[in-house]
């Protein structure tokens, strides 16, 4: 699925066009959220940030799911990763990994239309205790390797990892649309909707990210 589509934000901002949700909302301040780029992959703040060092490593082309991702380009998403945790840990702390695995019905609550990795500086454990009570199987992978085997069926996912830990859990269809948003909204403290990216736009949030990861390199 490689390549671009016209109906993701992600693929309109990756390829340079002039007119996209994100100048759309800051109108030019920043001119753009990319913090690098890599040959399959690009670092950007989230549009919205839950909080400081909200990050979102995405591929260049179009995929709905990283699973699709890791199966095409998993050497380069390692080595991308790895860099990441390096900078983030001197820089912010130990992060978290976040992501909605999608599929092209865009069923049980993953509504995604360009495969993308949240970057968060939360614990592993909350995040996992929190998702665990709400019920949702899981098991443990041997690493984000081990996910490029999820982009064939084509099924939906949640996933969580960090340095040492890499999990997936199988989502439920009553489940909100931003569910893992709507978990690291609780974990960081922020009330309900607020997580939500329609509801509350943090311009500052993103600046002072912006500052924070200013010459970081994913190659």
């Amino acid at each position: 699925m490689d390549g671009s589509c016209s109906g993701a934000d992600f693929c309109q901002e990756l390829s340079g066009r002039a007119d996209t949700a994100f100048k759309r909302v800051y109108g030019g301040d920043p001119s753009e959220r990319i913090i690098s780029r890599s040959e399959n992959l690009a670092l950007l703040v989230d549009m919205s940030p839950l909080c400081v060092g909200h990050l979102l490593l995405v591929p260049n082309g179009h995929y709905v799911s990283f699973a699709e991702v890791v199966k095409e380009y998993c050497a380069e998403v390692e080595r991308a990763l790895g860099r990441i945790f390096d900078l983030y840990a001197e820089s912010i702390r130990e992060p978290v990994i976040l992501e909605h695995g999608s599929s092209l019905e865009m069923d049980h609550g993953a509504c995604i239309s360009h495969a993308h990795l949240h970057v968060l500086p939360l614990e592993w454990e909350a995040v996992h205790k929190e998702i665990s009570e709400d019920g949702l199987a899981c098991s443990e992978l041997g690493g984000i390797s081990a996910l490029a085997k999820f982009g064939e069926g084509g099924s939906p996912y949640f996933y969580c990892a960090d340095r040492s830990r890499s999990y997936i859990y199988n989502p439920r269809r009553d489940l909100r649309r931003q569910y893992l948003r709507s978990v690291a909204g609780r974990l960081l403290g922020i009330p309900d909707p607020e997580w939500d990216y329609a509801v509350v736009v943090r311009k500052d949030i993103l600046h002072a990210t912006m500052n924070l990861t200013a010459g970081w390199l994913i190659t």
